[in-house]
């Protein structure tokens, strides 16, 4: 399970998402899954994702870290 910082990308206008997580791959789904439904809360991505679609849009690892002890 990695952790970083990661970026979802809109390919048709160049606008674009930064967040954080410890786990990458669970906070990619959860976005995806939340979008698909119409439920995510930030509506200025729910709304890019309902104009142009899920194919436009892309889920880019900027960089990995590693996790803190706690």
């Amino acid at each position: 399970m990695a952790s970083g910082i990661y970026k979802i990308i809109n390919n048709v206008n160049g606008n674009f998402y930064v967040g954080s997580s410890i786990n990458l791959r669970q906070r990619h789904n959860r976005h995806f899954r939340e979008l698909s439904l119409g439920i995510h809360t930030n509506q200025h991505l729910q709304k890019s994702w309902k104009m142009y679609g899920k194919d436009a849009f892309e889920f880019i690892v900027i960089e990995e870290c590693e996790k803190p002890l706690l």
